[in-house]
């Protein structure tokens, strides 16, 4: 039994893993499956943009077949003869565009733009992993924060229930202070057990995100060291608007599928124009005879009627291209919302933490009053009661409001694309 129970101690060490914030960044990006997709898809781009390169270049094509009988028909003497034999054919063909209208290189422009978008893909979904590290980071120590709460919490209860019992059977209170007092005990220790649940919770969401099943331990200190160091922007919202629609990736991404969208309008609109080839072949038969043959020369096609489908494509490729741009304004006045939410709320937390900070240093002096005014008889266990909820509340605020200012933040930098490594997040 001491030898499972010594097992079972080292699993929990191992299973609990400390490490810091850009440990947490570097392996995220690294390991999450978000981010892996994401470079794929820019790597996919790259090969789809070269395929449209080669049309920019003349086609060569080499043919050949043999058949060890075929039946020959020819004239003989007024009549038609048949003949049995083998045929060999081989040749070798080339082509290449003089001129489409530019069609080629339009298609060429469109996969360019849907290469940058791509990119601008990719480094999005590592501002939002980043993100959902900082979150999930400081998520932690923030649920470190309560347990510690609940905790003092539960010993300031069992040391009231205690002197309540002790007071009780000398005389000095009833026994409605004293299971008043126990029930408040009961309450606080099952808050400290929910507290726990979400902490463990809480660790095993940043371990997944990380790579791994492990348990992440993070120290309540570090939600008071990051939101120290944190300050309250200095541009004005203009200045954070410009920067928003410069720097989103979102944005850019959907800025390359504008342009993508009108390269492919000018596409659909330049078919009607037909186009112009070098066309160049040579061939060799033995088939009863041998002989080979050349042919070199420019070819045009043109279509004259097709049923509508021309136009419509050209139609459908215009719509394509007003759809985009509406994207892209209802992207922008979307994020400019968040961002405006973001900055107001970075600006409300430090509100709140002075406004908290102040309740809990004019709680614990009344707190201290109650319970002095309690002993002598001059106050009843509900001033006591409420006293210590209040502070317990403005100690749970007080954290809270350090957690959302760093949320705050880390959304500002992922809105602004400030937050491609753990280092730049860092004020």
């Amino acid at each position: 039994m001491q030898l499972m129970k010594a097992f079972f101690l080292v699993g929990v060490s191992v299973s609990v893993y400390a490490l810091t914030l850009e440990e947490a960044i570097d392996r995220t990006l690294k390991t999450h499956p978000n981010g892996q997709i994401a470079s794929l898809q820019y790597e996919s781009a790259v090969e789809a943009r070269k395929s449209l390169d080669s049309a920019l270049y003349p086609r060569i094509d080499a043919n050949t077949n043999y058949f060890p009988t075929k039946t020959f028909v020819m004239p003989v003497n007024g009549a038609f003869a048949t003949k049995q034999g083998d045929a060999f054919h081989a040749d070798v063909s080339g082509s290449y565009s003089l001129w489409d209208f530019g069609r080629s290189r339009d298609k060429i422009n469109a996969s360019l733009n849907s290469q940058e978008g791509a990119d601008s893909t990719k480094k999005l979904t590592r501002s939002e992993l980043i993100q959902q590290v900082w979150s999930q980071y400081y998520g932690v120590a923030y649920a470190h924060s309560l347990i510690d709460t609940a905790d003092a919490s539960v010993k300031f209860y069992e040391g009231e229930y205690s002197q309540a019992r002790n007071m009780r059977l000398n005389g000095l209170k009833t026994e409605a202070d004293e299971l008043r007092f126990k029930a408040s005990l009961m309450e606080s220790q099952d808050r400290a057990a929910i507290a726990r649940s979400e902490y463990d919770k809480v660790r095993l969401a940043l371990g997944l995100l990380i790579g791994n099943d492990e348990l992440i331990s993070v120290k309540k200190e570090e939600l008071d060291q990051r939101c120290e160091v944190i300050t309250t922007q200095n541009s004005s919202l203009e200045v954070l608007r410009q920067e928003l629609r410069t720097n989103n990736p979102r944005l850019k991404v959907l800025r390359s599928s504008i342009d993508s969208a009108k390269a492919l309008s000018n596409v659909s609109n330049n078919e009607k124009y037909g186009n112009v080839a070098l066309m160049g072949s040579y061939s060799y038969d033995n088939s009863l005879s041998s002989y080979d043959s050349y042919q070199a020369g420019i070819t045009g096609t043109l279509p004259l009627y097709d049923g509508g489908k021309l136009s419509a494509e050209a139609q459908k490729s215009r719509i394509a291209y007003a759809i985009a741009q509406k994207e892209f304004e209802s992207a922008e006045r979307e994020l400019w919302q968040e961002m405006y939410g973001a900055y107001r709320d970075l600006i409300d937390a430090d509100t709140s933490i002075q406004a908290k900070k102040g309740v809990i240093e004019a709680t614990v002096k009344s707190l201290h009053l109650s319970e002095g005014r309690y002993k002598q008889g001059l106050a009843t266990y509900v001033d006591v009661l409420e006293a210590q909820s209040t502070l317990e509340n403005a100690y749970a605020g007080f954290s809270k409001a350090k957690y959302q200012k760093i949320r705050a933040f880390a959304q500002i930098q992922k809105l602004l694309n400030s937050a491609q490594t753990g280092q730049a997040l860092v004020p």
